[in-house]
């Protein structure tokens, strides 16, 4: 398993600070987008009912997290790296 460039140390909810009923969630979705979202550190964890309601389409929520792990990985990388990458920037 990577390790989340969001939560390099923590498991806990990335919203609430939960430490129970965490489930993985990788930030960008798809089949491919899910394995580089592995391979790059771009997951975090999330309660398990706040992962349900994302999945439900809070596009709110999934921008956040998009946005946030975007900026994250633009600490190391270029953002025309990130969009080579995911194929588009949400900044």
């Amino acid at each position: 398993m990577s390790k989340s460039i969001l939560q390099p140390d923590d498991k806990c909810c990335f919203i609430t600070g939960s430490v129970i009923y965490l489930d993985k969630h990788h930030i960008y979705a798809g089949v491919a987008n899910r394995s580089l979202s592995e391979t790059y550190g771009c997951w975090c964890w999330l309660r398990h009912d706040v992962h349900m309601s994302l999945h439900d389409r809070d596009k709110d929520l999934d921008m956040y997290l998009k946005q946030e792990c975007q900026k994250a990985f633009e600490k190391t990388h270029t953002r025309e790296e990130f969009r080579n990458i995911f194929g588009k920037s949400y900044l």
